[in-house]
């Protein structure tokens, strides 16, 4: 059984993920903008399959953020109605699965970053 003060932090632990999930969805409008700025008038084909696949990166990547904020809404109102906090879905498996998004969103702004600035 997890105390009240234990089940406060973990709260507050899956609050921050979301917060940080809603600053990597706008991080990622911002690279898709650049995106769409740096193609603008370009016909390369290689340049133009790159483009393509950042554009359909940032959108893969959206949408799993989409969906692993509502897998913690959903993991926070499982919270506040269970005294067993993450009895269907541990919270180790959704800080895992936010770690790995994260991890996963970092490397593609890395790759899109050295992507750009080589243009």
């Amino acid at each position: 059984m997890v105390t009240t003060t234990e089940h406060q932090a973990l709260l507050a632990e899956c609050q921050q993920w979301r917060d940080d999930l809603r600053h990597y969805r706008e991080e990622l409008n911002v690279l898709r903008n650049r995106l769409y700025s740096a193609a603008a008038g370009k016909t390369d084909k290689e340049f133009l399959k790159e483009v393509e696949h950042y554009h359909n990166q940032f959108h893969i990547q959206s949408i799993n953020i989409h969906d692993l904020k509502h897998s913690i809404k959903h993991h926070i109102i499982e919270a506040n109605h269970h005294p067993n906090f993450g009895h269907k879905i541990p919270h180790h498996q959704v800080e895992m699965q936010f770690r790995d998004l994260v991890n996963s969103l970092d490397h593609l702004k890395t790759d899109f970053e050295n992507f750009i600035s080589s243009q």
